[in-house]
């Protein structure tokens, strides 16, 4: 049975079973063109609808554990875990309301360009500045929701305005934070005993936000650019490690081809491919105080 095939069969299996929620199959475009399908649950009354993504029980299934099973399995998860959330969305519909929610996300312009025709955004060098909405609940924790032409349609508003409030918001209200690449590590429980010194001789460097959820957006950032060059003395090179995070290595003599090259490997065998934001790296100039690549 293909997955396609196995989501209709568990969907019509709870549905059969269950009166209180409706479960149905749904596609989500993800990040750099990525799709993928699951089990939406929808109860009346509630307006969050939790998706499942669904390759985990495809993989049980394959092992042998029958539709039936998996169906009971999900559907005890949703009743024990209260997935089903009564939220308050209207503030959603209100742009002023909105506004202060907005924050920018960089991504790759080449491979999001089914999604860009359906959302604003600005062009930056080869990549795009978009906009998301960011939503807390104490019950479900923190999301966001990309921001779509439909959007600026209810909010009567144009793509260049939002984009411009969620660049300021990420300009003012993000704290951006730039951390040597040694320190990370150690954080992260590495075991790293670093010596006294040895940043000298390693100048690379970690640039992120504090939620260290797309701090990417940095890059957009010309006055912390300026700020990094004074840390790093001088012209540096941005590698895009991810969305989420750049890692910036003091200019060397060795050009940008080797750095490249390892930029492609590191994306094709250790980022899942939501995550992935360039295929090469950025050069900072100091002195000229630009971005080329």
């Amino acid at each position: 049975m293909e997955y396609k095939e196995f989501l209709d069969s568990v969907r019509d299996y709870i549905n059969e079973k269950s009166d209180e929620v409706t479960v149905s199959v749904h596609t989500t475009l993800k990040n750099n063109g990525v799709r993928l399908s699951g089990l939406t649950f929808s109860r009346e009354g509630y307006n969050a609808s939790p998706t499942i993504y669904m390759e985990n029980y495809y993989s049980d299934y394959e092992n042998g554990e029958d539709i039936g099973e998996i169906g009971d399995r999900l559907l005890a998860m949703y009743r024990e875990n209260d997935l089903a959330v009564k939220m308050d969305m209207s503030f959603f519909e209100d742009y002023e309301a909105v506004k202060e929610r907005l924050y920018l996300k960089l991504i790759n312009r080449i491979k999001n360009s089914d999604f860009l025709k359906e959302a604003p955004y600005e062009e930056f060098l080869d990549l795009a500045l978009v906009a998301y909405v960011r939503v807390c609940d104490r019950r479900i924790g923190n999301g966001l929701i990309m921001v779509r032409n439909e959007h600026l349609k209810m909010w009567g508003k144009d793509g260049s305005e939002v984009i411009a409030a969620a660049k300021k918001n990420t300009h003012d209200h993000e704290k951006f934070t730039l951390k040597h690449i040694l320190d990370v590590l150690g954080t992260a429980g590495c075991g790293l005993e670093i010596p006294d010194g040895c940043e000298d001789d390693l100048p690379m460097y970690v640039a992120t936000n504090s939620k260290m959820t797309n701090g990417a957006a940095v890059l957009a950032m010309g006055d912390k650019l300026r700020e990094f060059s004074k840390v790093l003395g001088g012209d540096y090179y941005i590698i895009p490690s991810s969305v989420h995070e750049l890692i910036l290595l003091k200019r060397t003599d060795e050009g940008m081809e080797r750095i490249d090259s390892m930029i492609r490997e590191v994306n094709a065998t250790q980022l899942g491919p939501d995550d992935v934001l360039s295929d090469h790296a950025y050069l900072y100039s100091g002195d000229d105080e630009v971005l080329i690549f």
